[in-house]
């Protein structure tokens, strides 16, 4: 059998993911299960449910493929194997759980680890996209402030004080128009900078060690660096504990683990923890040397380990984690609306301040 480190099988490799849902993920998985309790034969019942999703292409094609395989009687965990969709973590567990004979209740694992991941991934896009778009409007507002109504007090201004008596206009009137007059001058670099700000971002997270530098200081961001901490460990904890609750060896979890860690040091650390165990050494030595996680965290994985319970502290430490994301990235979106509104009255506000300086410098009498 392969290990978690090889390479995907050609077959694999060659299929093209399908734009399938965690939701119709999760559907699947309860689907199999209630049919494997059931005992019912699988084809038949994949048959049947090929045609409910007959219209949902991407869906309807994945179902039919492994009816197909299984049909021909090819293996469960071999017929899912050969579809993009399913990680490599979900076939071992699977693999493991048809050996033991526990299938139905190793599906009903995977549907509500393909939940947990969907909550992260939503929890992480939540936290993220609200406030970058609360901040990309308040960036609109200010640009249509200078581009459009600042101009106007300026001609206004100008043709009441003449155009030679910029010197004498307030200093933040100065400043206003100035800023004003680079915004509409340079216009086209603002989107261009935005674009290769992204770029740059993506660019950073190629290179390995870049990234992994880049990774830890997203860790550190203030608001934003709980999230991304908690969505990682909630990810190994999860990962690890199911695979290890369903019978799939130390080795094989900590190399599946590490390939859907999502954070290159917890990656790196993995597989070390990997290695020490390959060379008869406990998991919790390589904690003590790395600390990349918290310590409460070390100190409950060493303690459970000594008592043998390790699947157990990883779903405590799982529920924990789930909770705290949960927790933080509910707090952003409470706290950032607010603080982004704030801050865009207040330079709107100082932007028309600085525009009628001038206005009442006229009113209190004329320019010398």
């Amino acid at each position: 059998m392969d290990t978690p480190e090889t390479a995907p099988d050609t077959e694999r490799a060659g299929r093209r993911r399908r734009k399938i849902s965690s939701d119709q993920l999760v559907f699947f998985n309860r689907q199999l299960a209630s049919m494997v309790r059931m005992n019912f034969p699988l084809p038949l019942g994949l048959k049947s449910l090929a045609k409910e999703v007959q219209d949902d292409p991407a869906f309807y094609n994945l179902v039919a493929d492994v009816q197909g395989d299984l049909d021909q009687g090819v293996p469960l965990q071999d017929a899912l194997e050969k579809q993009a969709e399913f990680p490599p973590l979900y076939v071992e567990i699977l693999r493991a759980g048809e050996a033991t004979g526990n299938l139905a209740s190793v599906l009903d694992d995977l549907a509500r680890y393909s939940e947990t991941m969907d909550n992260v991934r939503r929890r992480i896009k939540e936290a993220i996209t609200y406030p970058l778009l609360v901040g990309a409007l308040s960036l609109l507002m200010i640009l249509v402030v200078l581009l459009f109504v600042v101009p106007q007090f300026e001609q206004v201004i100008r043709a009441r004080m003449g155009s030679h008596a910029t010197a004498s206009l307030p200093l933040a009137s100065r400043l206003v128009f100035g800023v004003s007059w680079f915004v509409r001058t340079w216009a086209i670099s603002i989107p261009l900078g935005i674009v290769a700000g992204i770029g740059l971002f993506f660019l950073i997270r190629r290179f390995r060690r870049a990234g992994a530098d880049f990774e830890q200081f997203m860790f550190k961001i203030p608001a934003f660096g709980p999230v991304f901490e908690k969505a990682t460990l909630l990810k190994v904890c999860r990962s690890l504990g199911d695979l290890l609750r369903n019978g799939v060896s130390m080795v094989e979890s900590l190399a599946l683990t590490a390939r859907v860690a999502g954070n290159n040091k917890v990656r790196e650390t993995l597989n070390e923890m990997k290695r020490d165990v390959e060379n008869g050494e406990r998991i919790s030595r390589r904690l003590d040397i790395v600390p990349v996680f918290p310590e409460t965290m070390r100190w409950k994985l060493q303690m459970a380990e000594d008592r043998g319970i390790l699947e157990e502290a990883l779903d405590e430490l799982s529920r924990q984690f789930q909770e705290e994301l949960e927790m933080v990235s509910s707090r952003i979106i409470r706290i950032i609306g607010p603080i982004f509104i704030a801050i865009i009255a207040g330079i709107v506000g100082l932007i028309i301040i600085a525009c009628y300086l001038p206005v009442f410098q006229l009113m209190a009498g004329p320019v010398k």
